[in-house]
């Protein structure tokens, strides 16, 4: 006669557990507003009433969709044109501009003593002497 224990334990099913949405935001890396617009769209899976205040989503449904996600990747880099070294072969955007002679915008007259700090220069108060003007 077989008792239960002379035969070798067999591995009990794995339970396909509730997630909170504190689990399924570290699995998925949305929002709670992403998640629940993906809901609506039927790109994610749906959440699980666990009690009157409370849902969950089944873990296989949240692993199962990570795993049908393809990773987006990045496209390749286009490489930059060769440089030219010939400078007479050099588009205009690229050749170094050379300073014009242009006239000068003041005389050596106009320039300005700025060995001193300048002072404030103030405004006629309107108001009476001692009155504190809000010039905005």
């Amino acid at each position: 006669m077989d008792k239960p224990m002379d035969r070798p334990a067999e591995p009990p099913e794995m339970e396909d557990r509730i997630l909170p949405w504190s689990q399924v935001k570290v699995i998925s890396g949305l929002s709670r507003t992403t998640v629940w617009r993906l809901q609506k769209t039927g790109d994610f899976p749906a959440s699980v009433q666990v009690s009157r205040n409370r849902v969950g989503w089944r873990q296989s449904d949240i692993l199962a969709w990570r795993k049908s996600r393809l990773p987006r990747r990045l496209p390749e880099p286009v490489p930059a044109p060769p440089i030219l070294e010939d400078k007479a072969r050099r588009p205009a955007a690229l050749t170094p501009r050379v300073a014009l002679d242009r006239p000068a915008r003041f005389s050596k007259a106009s320039t300005v003593d700025r060995s001193s700090p300048p002072t404030a220069k103030r405004r006629k108060s309107d108001g009476c002497e001692g009155q504190t003007a809000f010039d905005f």
